[in-house]
């Protein structure tokens, strides 16, 4: 059945913040047997996992497949952020909303466990005193109350800020020990690499020593022309040859870059049945621009200044796409040893990759663009910007 005109207008790509893209690039086997565990509750090594990458490489995207999967197959979702205060929003303001939702035969099982009173209407009224309510209770109560469905819980934006890491490794161990007294829990934290490393460090975190590891990173090019030219297709439209490829030349592999450059082309001339190179044209314009001031200059941001010093360095030594550590160390005239360690701080970040015995390139397509733009002054900046109120000078005070 073809689409109507104003169906067919309609942009399937989805470049907004940790929306579930409709073609999810790699990870196809990871995701099968994730999802399988909604169904089946065999768990295997999947009771915690580890999500690790750079801003814009999917890491929320991949919580968002998660959620939606666990509620289709009739799993509570516990969804929040690493920010501080995570284990009473947890307990005060998400389990009371999850509780909420349940049905009335459920409410009851869970009134004769004694940590929760519901009023005559079945809706929560208030948690019953104890000596010191612990997140462990309230999941193993749970997980009983739906007949063991299963419990998955999203911990996104993992920081390493000293408070927040002891807080998440609580949080981490009464989870644990809620699966050891009998909860179906899959627990799901997704961070920057050294963020997590960081997590993993911490007193109480041995449990997450043993959870899997997803890295999300760029796809390759015929995984970024497949997602571009089947996500089009759900939207019923097609791509040219030269437009796919010019649009994967474009997005380089990097999740959201693929979603927002397609999105750009595909509202280019959203009624006309084919996305051409014209269109890819204008989508590279406005989404390099879109990419610089998103997530680009934000990357930049995160840096320390000594980081700054290396990848400015960096990207002056920069020859086919990779740049040799002796010149690098040269540029930035401190000795070899003290430049290694911010090579390995950028390289454990994610930032930085090796490339070669002696070289290191850049993971994030476009970070050297930008250190270029601000390494090398451009002469038009000089120029005063048009000034409407130039005419309206403000009264002297």
């Amino acid at each position: 059945m073809s689409q109507s005109p104003v169906e067919r207008s309609r942009s399937p790509f989805n470049p907004g913040y940790g929306r579930q893209p409709l073609v999810f690039g790699g990870h196809e086997q990871e995701i099968d047997e994730l999802t399988r565990v909604f169904s089946t509750l065999d768990f295997g090594e999947n009771h915690s996992i580890l999500i690790a990458g750079l801003r814009g490489a999917g890491k929320t995207s991949m919580l968002t497949l998660l959620q939606n999967a666990a509620t289709d197959a009739g799993w509570l979702v516990i969804s929040d952020d690493a920010s501080s205060g995570l284990m009473d929003r947890v307990m005060e303001t998400t389990i009371p909303a999850l509780l909420n939702g349940l049905d009335p035969a459920t409410k009851a099982r869970l009134t004769s466990v004694g940590l929760w009173k519901f009023s005559a209407s079945w809706e929560y009224q208030d948690r019953h005193r104890e000596v010191k309510p612990l997140l462990r209770n309230d999941l193993v109560a749970l997980s009983r109350a739906i007949d063991n469905r299963g419990i998955l819980i999203t911990i996104d934006e993992v920081s390493s800020g000293r408070v927040r890491l002891r807080e998440l490794a609580k949080f981490a161990l009464q989870v644990s020990h809620a699966l050891t007294d009998g909860a179906n829990i899959m627990i799901a934290f997704a961070g920057i690499r050294i963020d997590l490393d960081e997590l993993l460090k911490q007193e109480h975190a041995t449990f997450l020593r043993r959870s899997r590891d997803l890295t999300f990173e760029r796809l390759d090019p015929h995984a970024t022309m497949a997602v571009l030219r089947d996500t089009a297709a759900v939207g019923g439209r097609q791509i040219s040859p030269e437009a796919l490829r010019r649009l994967a030349e474009i997005a380089q592999g990097y999740p959201y870059l693929i979603q927002l450059v397609g999105d750009y082309a595909w509202r280019a001339r959203s009624d006309a049945p084919t996305i051409e190179i014209e269109d890819a044209e204008v989508a590279f314009e406005k989404a390099i621009k879109a990419v610089m001031s998103r997530v680009i200059s934000k990357v930049y941001l995160d840096l320390s200044d000594k980081d700054r010093e290396f990848v400015k360095a960096m990207t002056l030594a920069l020859v086919d796409g990779r740049a040799k550590m002796s010149r690098i160390v040269a540029l930035m005239g401190e000795s070899d040893q003290y430049v290694q360690v911010y090579k390995r701080r950028l390289i454990d970040t994610g930032y930085v990759q090796r490339a070669g015995h002696g070289f290191v390139s850049f993971t994030l397509p476009y970070l050297d663009q930008y250190i270029r733009s601000l390494v090398y002054d451009d002469p038009r900046d000089d120029r005063r910007p048009a000034d409407s109120w130039a005419d309206f000078p403000a009264p002297q005070l």
